[in-house]
């Protein structure tokens, strides 16, 4: 059973651009289609003249200021606008405090987000504290599902960092 019809937007996918109706059933598009009649459906009818819709965009480099400070930014609040701007997915950046660079802090992330408006994944620090000294423990962080690692927030490259550390 479709749950939502969006109807007439400029659509952006594989195929390229073209004004286009959308089908959604249980948060899958079923259809993308000129002209998608939504009688007898019981869909709900969205009109998007004027708008583009188009699949979910990943934002790689955000900065949410949690842990540390949540006063500027959380896990959640972040995330409410990230969905809002149409993103489904962000990768937080580790320069918080203290620095997203053991299991702990990557736990405590992923535990905020897991009730966030959109997907959520920590990166984590190449570098113990982002100081480009100490190498974290990857493989363990790895393991819970880290899939990037950057010292990023301090205008310092991460290959110069890595290069670096490796050398300590």
């Amino acid at each position: 059973m479709t749950d939502l019809i969006i109807k007439g937007g400029t659509v952006v996918d594989q195929t390229g651009t073209r004004v286009a109706d959308v089908a959604i059933a249980d948060g899958m598009v079923v259809a993308v289609e000129a002209n998608i009649d939504p009688t007898g459906t019981g869909a709900q009818v969205i009109d998007a003249s004027n708008a583009y819709v188009t699949p979910g965009l990943i934002d790689i480099q955000v900065h949410f200021r949690q842990p540390g400070r949540e006063e500027a930014e959380t896990i959640e609040s972040g995330a409410r606008a990230a969905a809002l701007g149409g993103f489904t997915a962000v990768v937080t950046m580790p320069n918080t405090e203290p620095t997203t660079d053991n299991a702990e802090v990557v736990r405590a992330i992923q535990g905020w987000a897991e009730k966030a408006m959109c997907d959520v994944f920590p990166s984590a620090a190449i570098t113990v504290g982002r100081k480009g000294t100490e190498l974290t423990p990857m493989a363990e962080l790895a393991a819970l599902g880290v899939r990037m690692f950057t010292d990023d927030g301090d205008g310092v490259q991460d290959d110069d960092i890595m290069r670096a550390a490796m050398q300590a």
